[in-house]
């Protein structure tokens, strides 16, 4: 006796580009959030080096200096720059020829002001 199991078609694996743009998109977006904070941070740094900023959170260790914060800051921008190209590498461009059309369907509303 022979028994055959089959199975029935799964999900579909392309290789089209910018497959994960949404995700991309996010994540580049807080990596934008997260070098704003550590720039603030470098520029604090740096503020209290030359005497015109409070104490800075870490006093001593490698985190305490402006360069580290700073270099942090530039290094998360250029991953959300990169990030942020990819998710538009395949992203259909709207034309304006779409526009056109929806602007001269929509009806003209006025109103009672």
């Amino acid at each position: 006796m022979v028994v055959k199991i089959r199975f029935g078609l799964g999900p579909v694996v392309t290789r089209r580009k910018g497959k994960n743009g949404r995700m991309a998109l996010l994540a580049g977006s807080l990596l934008t959030l997260s070098s704003i904070c550590l720039g603030s941070l470098g520029v604090w740094r740096l503020g209290q080096d030359l005497d015109l900023a409070g104490d800075f959170v870490f006093p001593t260790g490698s985190l305490s200096h402006w360069q580290v914060w700073i270099g942090s800051a530039i290094g998360l921008q250029y991953g959300a720059w990169r990030l942020t190209r990819y998710a538009r590498a395949d992203k259909p461009e709207s034309s304006t020829e779409t526009l056109s059309t929806v602007e001269a369907a929509a009806p003209q509303v006025l109103t009672n002001v």
